[in-house]
């Protein structure tokens, strides 16, 4: 290690000089800032300048005595998107390939559990109950002249001297006209889909019973608290066992949930699953995007949100076919648990690995995956992992003062305050001095984005026509949308991509005044407001790639879950967005509209990444 720290292969730079080499940069190193700010380490993975010094690794002095082995691995250390475990895994092949596809599976069952919900409450026609002396009664001709027009309200006289008799009505009040209403007590629901029954239906949620938001609202505090926690968790404990931990519990929670016998166990039980769902999509995330580098890492990333779209179209059909809430619930949750037959062979992060110093575990990862890929690892491998990995992973060795030189004791102090703990506070990180401002227009970023994305996807109802038909046709192009910003990503850049898919739904959502009122017009209504959420949906798959090249690895999903915990509140404010549309039918949209011009605002101020 001596012979190659005085050959310069790890410049730990502290004066401040270049950052090429400097320890900000092994620690940073990967992505970079297309206009650079003085002090701002580079950001992404923990690695070395391998690009530079390569080769100085790869004599024979390092490893005494030996003959370097040829490695039939592509070199990758001139690449400019490599880094130290780029070099050994190459940035997209066979052992990547087959992960990061299971792990884009992971986002379908947290889909179905945040977007079900819709159809299990889809509006169903209702009215007060017939007494059980009026059953023979017709439904039209009771709602017709006992109820009121919302069917909440019942004509406030005594039914139970009320006959049916040779269908007539004996005994009804001569004077009906002028009698005042009262509260329904018990509904009945049409029979349109057979037994089938809705959660609103279950429970009666209609009329001054009517909290379906509140319930909504629920899994989304979940989701929120999820957001940020499970970042904390992941950073800690790791990213595999985090989510599979949380997959059990989403699954297993799930499939209670459908035996539910209140509201109150209904709500309590979507607040678990809420959480598990998001710590499920925030993890899997950071994972996949951590298995592979180079443009893969924006492609990769985008590619896992796929699934997220093609579940709306899953959940059309499937909600098409099962009516029943508890049916649908069940057939949404525990079939799932087949993934968990794959706990013992995921991969734990490489980079999370070495940001911990856990090198030997690290080695048997890579070697597993060179021999998927069929290529041959370095015979001095493990030794370049050692010099990459952050002093505060590393065990501290007597020998290694006699290689430290005068500059490094000069810097002694400045080091220290850039070597992380591993253990660090991650809070610290993301609201210190060089991520503060990232991490608040981040914030920003995700709220915005959410609130017209959710606001469009979850209440597209709202908006009049066919559910299950409008959900299908959304889900379809959003998926179109999503393949195609990849290539929009890759050709205009991260950044610009992001700003074009921020504004232009915005203006679509503020279009919609331009649309004629009336309801032969609500076609261009509607019209509108998917190309608006068939665009948010690119922006909401490119995003959280974009966050997590903001951020370093040992506080990657502390920060994407950031995103996620403004994304949270964007949820929670979604239900009551919606109740501004009894003041204006298009109150909603205009707001989302704004929302759209705020964040693209935000995103010009955001620093840009290749």
């Amino acid at each position: 290690m001596s012979g190659v720290l005085r050959r310069g292969s790890l410049n730990f730079d502290c004066t401040g000089g270049s950052s090429r080499g400097s320890l900000d940069s092994n620690l940073y190193g990967g992505y970079r800032e297309t206009k650079p700010v003085p002090g701002t380490p580079e950001i992404s993975v923990i690695a070395m300048d391998f690009r530079r010094h390569s080769d100085d690794l790869k004599k024979v002095g390092f490893v005494a005595g030996a003959a370097p082995t040829p490695s039939t691995v592509k070199d990758l250390s001139q690449d400019v998107d490599s880094d130290v475990l780029s070099n050994f895994l190459g940035h997209y092949r066979k052992w990547s390939f087959m992960w990061t596809f299971l792990l884009c599976l992971f986002q379908i069952p947290t889909t179905f559990h945040l977007f079900m919900f819709v159809f299990q409450t889809a509006p169903k026609d209702f009215w007060c109950a017939r007494p059980k002396n009026l059953l023979e009664l017709g439904v039209t001709e009771w709602r017709n002249l006992s109820q009121s027009s919302n069917g909440c309200h019942l004509r406030d006289i005594d039914y139970s001297q009320v006959i049916v008799e040779n269908g007539q009505l004996i005994n009804w009040p001569s004077n009906v006209s002028d009698v005042g209403y009262r509260q329904c007590q018990q509904f009945e629901f049409s029979d349109i889909d057979g037994n089938a029954k809705t959660l609103v239906q279950e429970f009666g949620l209609v009329c001054g019973n009517n909290i379906s938001n509140y319930v909504e609202m629920c899994f989304l505090m979940g989701a929120a608290a999820g957001a940020v926690l499970s970042g904390w968790i992941s950073d800690r404990f790791g990213r595999r066992h985090t989510l599979m931990s949380f997959v059990f519990i989403q699954t297993v929670f799930g499939g209670i949930l459908a035996f539910s016998t209140s509201v109150a166990m209904f709500m309590s039980l979507r607040v678990i699953i809420g959480f598990a769902s998001m710590t499920v999509t925030v993890v899997s995330f950071v994972l996949v995007v951590e298995l592979v580098s180079g443009k893969w890492r924006t492609v990769i990333g985008i590619l896992n949100i796929l699934p997220v779209a093609i579940s709306y179209v899953l959940s059309s059909g499937i909600a098409y076919l099962i009516r029943d809430w508890r049916t649908l619930q069940l057939v949404i949750s525990w079939p799932w648990l087949a993934l968990l037959s794959i706990w013992y062979w995921l991969p734990e992060s490489p980079r999370w690995l070495l940001a911990q110093g856990r090198l030997e575990e690290l080695g048997r990862l890579l070697e597993g995956a060179a021999k998927m890929n069929g290529t041959t690892l370095p015979s001095n491998y493990q030794k370049t992992l050692e010099a990459a990995a952050p002093m505060a992973a590393q065990p501290k060795e007597p020998s290694q003062t006699d290689v430290v030189n005068a500059p490094v004791e000069e810097g002694k102090a400045q080091m220290d305050s850039h070597n992380m703990d591993l253990h660090v506070n991650p809070l610290f990180v993301v609201f210190g001095s060089k991520y503060w401002r990232t991490t608040v227009l981040t914030l920003i970023i995700w709220l915005t984005l959410i609130i017209i994305y959710f606001g469009l996807t979850l209440h597209l109802s709202n908006l009049g026509g066919n559910i299950y038909i409008n959900s299908a046709v959304a889900g379809s192009v959003e998926a179109i949308s999503i393949c195609i910003s990849i290539f929009i990503v890759l050709k205009a850049g991260i950044r610009r991509s992001l700003l074009g898919y921020m504004l232009l739904p915005g203006l679509c959502c503020l279009a919609t005044n331009l649309v004629p009122q009336g309801g032969d017009n609500q076609t261009g209504v509607i019209a509108l407001a998917i190309i608006a959420k068939c665009l948010i949906g690119a922006n909401n798959a490119i995003i959280p790639t974009y966050t997590a090249m903001q951020y370093p690895t040992i506080v990657r999903n502390f920060g994407v879950g950031m995103g996620n915990l403004a994304s949270g509140i964007g949820l929670i404010l979604v239900p009551s967005l919606w109740q501004l549309e009894r003041y204006d039918a298009l109150l909603p949209l205009n707001i989302m509209g704004v929302c759209g011009l705020i964040g693209a605002v935000a995103l010009t101020l955001m620093k840009d990444v290749e």
